[in-house]
């Protein structure tokens, strides 16, 4: 049965774009099911605290279902399931069907259903879902960002000391940039009004992207945990600066996205570059 997305996207959204949030919604339908019984998950660990559930992977398989009806041949990337090439002219799908795994794992009701559709390195349509808080994010390229059908834009750029940031800390397996981050904590959080650490990527940019949050900077994240959040921040008049130039954004998964005033501003900030 289609979903219906009246109520989650602009009116003008293109066919291909109710058809990714009807396959996020249903996503997000199944994993409101599993949350009620949490328990009852097979949980496998891939590294140390970082994990994976039969929800994750019936999430996905269920996303990868629904849209290969309607666009059989694209090309997949999703999170758990790997890389599949395209087989029309570059298209492929970036996906992550339970972004903030631990979160919907502990009963913490923020995580997310991501899903972008790029071209090669571009990304052309994005979705967030949050079946939770009923909000589902999005952007078609040229066309702005929307939030349950309303035009969303990023917080314009203002002084550093009322700025709220997110970012990750790295933590378990995945600790390489961890000094890194320390240092820019050191850095900016005498300088600012706080720092959320909620541990879900696609969230935190489709935050930046309504303007909850003034900016948001991570490191070493999986193409499929930014793809959709790049579009929707930069439809939403901001800005996503890779901290590696030499590496786009997908390769390297390090970014500060924000306003772009505001964006350079913390860079500024910084006793050294956050690269």
């Amino acid at each position: 049965m289609r979903r219906d997305t009246t109520d989650c996207l602009d009116p003008d959204a293109s066919d291909r774009l109710k058809i990714m949030a009807e396959a996020a919604m249903l996503a997000g339908e199944g994993l409101i099911r599993a949350a009620r019984d949490r328990s009852r998950l097979s949980i496998t660990e891939k590294t140390v605290g970082d994990f994976v559930s039969e929800a994750d992977h019936e999430a996905e398989e269920t996303i990868a279902t629904y849209l290969n009806q309607s666009f059989p041949g694209y090309g997949w990337l999703g999170e758990e399931s790997g890389e599949r090439l395209s087989q029309a002219d570059g298209l492929r799908w970036i996906v992550d069907p339970l972004d903030g795994t631990t979160n919907f794992l502990k009963g913490l009701p923020h995580w997310a259903v991501s899903i972008a559709l790029y071209r090669g390195d571009d990304p052309l349509c994005a979705v967030i879902h949050d079946p939770i808080k009923a909000e589902t994010f999005s952007a078609e390229r040229g066309c702005g960002a929307y939030l349950n059908g309303q035009p969303i834009h990023v917080a314009p750029s203002a002084p550093l000391p009322t700025m709220l940031l997110a970012t990750g800390v790295p933590s378990g397996g995945r600790i390489t940039y961890l000094p890194h981050c320390l240092s820019d904590l050191d850095a900016l959080m005498p300088q600012t009004a706080g720092i959320r650490r909620w541990g879900a990527a696609a969230l935190d940019l489709a935050y930046v992207a309504a303007g909850r949050l003034d900016a948001y900077w991570e490191r070493n994240l999986g193409p499929w945990d930014i793809a959709a959040g790049a579009l929707i921040v930069e439809e939403a008049g901001g800005q996503m600066l890779p901290l590696w130039p030499d590496r786009t954004l997908l390769q390297s998964g390090s970014f500060l996205a924000g306003h772009p005033d505001t964006v350079a501003g913390i860079l500024l900030s910084l006793d050294r570059g956050m690269r």
